[in-house]
């Protein structure tokens, strides 16, 4: 994969953990707005290959999770879902 430009990495990593941080806060609305803009950036501005796939998988579930379910176990699935995303953007040069 190419070198991940600086200002998207920025972007994801503080779209992924403000949504971290809006579902310990039990905002959910807050934390589907992040994951959609996350969405959004990882469509729009990665070249196609597996890392894109993985972040497009990741933010789909979590909006799934958002969206489904309304058990705190729910909830905390998608944190780890953003925060495995956040890792996996930390891995990439």
């Amino acid at each position: 994969m190419e070198d991940l430009p600086t200002d998207v990495r920025t972007v994801l990593s503080q779209l992924f953990a403000e949504g971290q941080r809006a579902l310990a806060d039990d905002d959910r609305d807050t934390a589907r707005e992040s994951v959609t803009s996350a969405a959004s950036v990882v469509r729009n501005k990665l070249p196609d290959g597996e890392f894109k796939r993985e972040l497009r998988h990741g933010c789909e579930r979590v909006v799934d999770l958002l969206d489904t379910g309304d058990e705190p176990a729910d909830a905390e699935a998608a944190a780890e879902y953003l925060a495995a995303m956040e890792r996996r953007l930390d891995a990439v040069e």
